[in-house]
């Protein structure tokens, strides 16, 4: 999104990023609309955008070293013009970017995500994570 709309600079565009809030909002209640309503039913909401959110602030906690760009990418000021194929330059340690390519996290954010959601609070999870229903 940063490559399609340069007057965001470096930071990310804000319209996509309120429609996801807002859809994510209105999904969460769905989740619990849902619960409530089919009984014997037991929905989880995940909150992968707010964990991803989280990664990418505070990616050199999580032993990043990029997160404003892709490791696979052919154009763009972030790697995010092209999707990853065969003209692609690849960084050397894909396990040191959040982003594989311009839309979908690397192996070692996806590993992140997921134990997340495994075992996150209810923030990243909600009304109980994935290890929770298992136990349940």
């Amino acid at each position: 999104m940063r490559d399609t709309n340069p007057s965001a600079g470096n930071n990310c565009v804000d319209l996509p990023n309120q429609l996801v809030q807002y859809f994510n909002k209105r999904l969460k209640d769905l989740i619990s609309e849902l619960s409530s309503n089919l009984e014997g039913s037991l929905f989880l909401y995940a909150d992968v955008y707010r964990i991803v959110t989280d990664i990418i602030e505070n990616y050199r906690d999580y032993g990043f070293d990029a997160a404003d760009s892709a490791c696979c990418f052919v154009g763009g000021r972030f790697g995010g013009l092209i999707p990853c194929g065969p003209p692609s330059k690849v960084c050397p340690d894909r396990s040191k970017y959040v982003f594989w390519d311009p839309y979908h996290p690397s192996d070692a954010t996806n590993i992140l995500i997921a134990r997340r959601l495994l075992d996150g609070d209810l923030a990243d999870i909600y009304p109980i994570n994935v290890r929770q229903l298992l136990n349940a």
